[in-house]
């Protein structure tokens, strides 16, 4: 996560969702690396630490990198006002909402490739520019640079990791809501949101009936409205996503080590691999038995972990991911988890043993010292988040997504409204933004004892 530190501006709205029972711990000066073929750069902590650093790289193109960063800065500001736009009520939000859209098109109608392309035409700084865009899932020719512009803007103060492992978002966050009154239900599996005379009646749960009057979907787009919604309110909605996809999905190696990472000498930052400068041929380039050759995100949740080992001594974790399309797997959607066909396990060994080698390369010091291996694929994603196409991301962030008109906390049902990554943008921050901006909607003029509260 970034901006989450002592003065980060998520810092105070996750304080206020945990009761500041969620700690962080820095992943220090330096929170990505990058590695372009043999060649690496280095993504250090704050902006001026950031350009500087970047300047050491590239000193024939020092004008390019702080245009770049007065860009950054730009889109970021104007996201936030476009962003906030969403709460606006119909008849604001085609007066003024619409004037705000059309001044954030410069930035969000615009593919990443497009506006950094007339900064600079030196391809290995281009590259190393847009090396953290697996955290969006588009390469530059396809993503907007408005979800380039927030997700590099966001780790540009550095990376912290949560004390106790990522769990303890969810963790401290339901033990905020049971102080307060609520309940949370696992496995309760929601079949539809009844719906009648354009008005939320309730939720059906595995046959059983609950009523109510307000429904906030967390589930996205897609699900709520093709599989939970009948076809009569999903017309009511007006929601078209023919022109919109779902983001990208992927394949994952999971390692169990039996040293620590001190003992084995790993990392706390990120690791992006390329095989070559040209990320969009690379991503174009990449089949079922290449990916981990072409392509690796590499991260070490145990090394930024100050609880880890305590609780789970000289041990240590590793992730590695992958691209992983969902066709490639498509003819073993209908069989059932840890029940699949022998060929799709050999698939998985296959990548296994692939990536096994990428990070043999990259970090030789783990040969020998492996434990567990697990592997999951866009099928295991369906399986445990249930989105249809295994993708992480929700909707792709291509420019269209973002003149998407329905992506709002409110619809036009009377009663139902709309949170998660969908609303906004990826990840966590995403998703935490969009529960704010659905709060308010419900509020109204009571928000501002909600921000006083918050400290805000």
């Amino acid at each position: 996560m970034g901006n989450v530190g002592e003065e980060g501006s998520l810092r105070k709205l996750f304080d206020f969702l945990t009761g500041k029972k969620l700690e962080w711990e820095s992943m220090g000066e330096t929170y990505d690396v990058v590695y372009i073929g043999n060649d690496k750069y280095e993504f250090k902590a704050g902006k001026e630490n950031f350009r500087k650093q970047l300047k050491i790289y590239f000193p024939n193109e020092t004008k390019s990198i702080d245009v770049y960063l007065k860009l950054i800065d730009r889109a970021n500001r104007m996201g936030n006002v476009f962003f906030f736009e969403k709460i606006f009520k119909p008849i604001l939000s085609q007066s003024l909402g619409w004037l705000i859209r059309k001044r954030y098109e410069v930035y969000s109608n615009k593919t990443t490739a497009e506006v950094l392309s007339k900064i600079t035409s030196n391809k290995r700084l281009l590259a190393v520019l847009c090396a953290q865009c697996g955290n969006y899932g588009l390469t530059p020719k396809h993503s907007s640079f408005a979800a380039h512009a927030m997700v590099v803007g966001h780790f540009m103060e550095g990376g912290y990791y949560p004390t106790g492992g990522a769990s303890q978002i969810a963790n401290k966050t339901i033990d905020t809501l049971n102080e307060n009154g609520g309940a949370v239900y696992i496995n309760a599996k929601v079949d539809e949101i009844i719906i009648e005379k354009n008005r939320v009646q309730g939720v059906k749960i595995e046959g059983t009936f609950i009523p109510c009057k307000s429904v906030i979907s967390n589930v996205g787009i897609t699900n709520t409205f093709t599989k939970l919604l009948s076809e009569s309110a999903r017309k009511k909605c007006n929601i078209d996503l023919k022109n919109v996809s779902p983001s990208s999905a992927h394949l994952c190696l999971y390692l169990a080590l039996t040293k620590s990472d001190a003992a084995l000498n790993l990392p706390k930052h990120n690791v992006w691999y390329f095989d070559n400068e040209n990320i969009d041929a690379t991503f174009d380039e990449i089949t079922l038995k290449n990916a981990p050759e072409k392509f690796a995100y590499i991260s070490f949740p145990s090394a930024k972990d100050l609880l880890w080992q305590e609780e789970h001594p000289n041990t240590a974790i590793i992730q590695a991911l992958s691209v992983g399309n969902y066709e490639w797997f498509k003819q073993y959607e209908n069989s059932s988890w840890m029940k699949r066909d022998e060929a799709y396990v050999e698939i998985k060994k296959d990548f296994e043993n692939s990536m096994l080698e990428r990070l043999y390369t990259l970090f030789p010091q783990i040969k020998g010292n492996i434990l567990i291996t697990e592997v999951s694929t866009p099928l295991s994603t369906k399986h445990f988040s249930n989105y249809q196409h295994g993708e992480i991301y929700g909707l792709e962030h291509t420019p269209t997504r973002f003149s998407l008109p329905f992506l709002r906390p409110e619809t036009k049902i009377k009663g139902l409204r709309l949170t998660g990554q969908d609303i906004t943008l990826v990840g966590v921050a995403g998703a935490m933004l969009s529960g704010m901006l659905c709060a308010i909607t419900i509020l109204k003029f009571r928000v501002a004892a909600l921000f006083k509260e918050m400290g805000q």
